[in-house]
């Protein structure tokens, strides 16, 4: 009996590992009231976005293979700020750029810091948004 439970609570314990898995490209959270228009996934992510003053978070996991990012973000924006964060497999934060309507940079183009490869998390933060933007990431060493 005791064998018994326990290859049960072993077939268990394995199940619920294996229903953790992110994929890339699943969308983990998505509260934005305006619009995400994703224009390509897999190794290189891209997208565009726009709003009336909209608020929320749109996020998504990326495989990236790599140890960093190649990040372009660019806004149009009569208000509003859009921060873009990026972390890792670890969670942890590899970048974190905000570009806003009355800053001095509408655009936003570099190499994230170092990370672990494998599954990582992209969040794009809009706070009282409006006008429109895109974003694109790719892998690099």
């Amino acid at each position: 009996m005791k064998k018994r439970q326990f290859l049960h609570l072993l077939a268990l314990g394995v199940l619920l590992i294996s229903c953790d898995k992110t994929e890339s490209g699943e969308i983990l959270d998505n509260t934005y009231t305006g619009n995400v228009s994703v224009t390509s996934t897999g190794a290189d992510p891209a997208g565009d976005f726009t709003g009336d003053g909209d608020n929320g978070t749109y996020k998504f996991a990326w495989d990236n293979t790599k140890s960093k990012a190649q990040v372009n973000f660019d806004i149009t924006s009569t208000s509003g700020s859009v921060t873009l964060i990026l972390q890792d497999k670890k969670d942890q934060e590899v970048l974190n750029q905000t570009l806003s309507a009355d800053g001095d940079e509408d655009t936003f183009s570099g190499v994230s810091g170092t990370g672990k490869s494998g599954i990582w998390k992209v969040t794009i933060n809009l706070m009282d948004f409006n006008g429109d933007g895109s974003y694109s990431l790719s892998p690099v060493d």
